[in-house]
């Protein structure tokens, strides 16, 4: 036996948000990849779901990260640093679903292709749901997605799509209305 197998291993010493972001401001670079590694899974699943697939999912995960580098010294609040990456991961989530869509409206007039998948029985709930999405405007997809897929609470659904929490629950609402009619709820 070695004489050091006794010996427990190591353990990070888990820091808070507010100490993570002071040192990262200092320049510690260990503490951003620990920032990093304590909000990228959930900022991934926000923009996952947002998105509806991964195909740009990591291009976008790594912008919110080096937007936030480089703006990091504006956060007012460093407890709060997940809805504020959260709220980058939103903007730059937003931008790609209107480049998506302007690319799909041109290739769709262009050819008239519609994407495939491999089996289709298997996304058909979840395409189902991102077709209707897809015919809701952005301002209203990302506020519903966010309270009623991420669970987020109105105030930081408010937060993230930068308006009054008044104008998140009727995007909410409005979201739901047309996403009933598509899908053949209630209306």
């Amino acid at each position: 036996m070695p004489a050091l197998a006794h010996v427990l291993p190591l353990t990070r010493v888990a820091h808070s948000d507010e100490e993570l972001v002071a040192r990262v401001l200092r320049g510690d670079t260990v503490a951003f990849r620990d920032l990093y590694g304590r909000h990228g899974r959930y900022v991934a699943g926000v923009i996952y779901r947002v998105m509806g697939d991964d195909a740009e999912l990591e291009d976008i995960v790594q912008d919110t990260f080096v937007r936030a580098a480089e703006r990091l010294h504006t956060l007012r609040t460093p407890a709060q640093v997940r809805p504020w990456l959260v709220t980058i991961a939103v903007r730059l989530t937003q931008s790609r679903l209107a480049r998506r869509r302007r690319r799909s409206f041109i290739r769709h007039q262009l050819t008239g292709a519609v994407a495939t998948v491999s089996d289709p029985r298997d996304r058909a709930p979840a395409d189902e749901l991102y077709s209707a999405l897809d015919q809701v405007p952005d301002k209203l997809r990302v506020p519903w997605i966010l309270h009623r897929i991420e669970g987020q609470r109105l105030e930081e659904v408010a937060q993230a799509c930068g308006v009054s929490l008044a104008t998140v629950k009727r995007r909410i609402a409005d979201a739901q209305v047309r996403l009933d009619r598509r899908l053949g709820g209630t209306p």
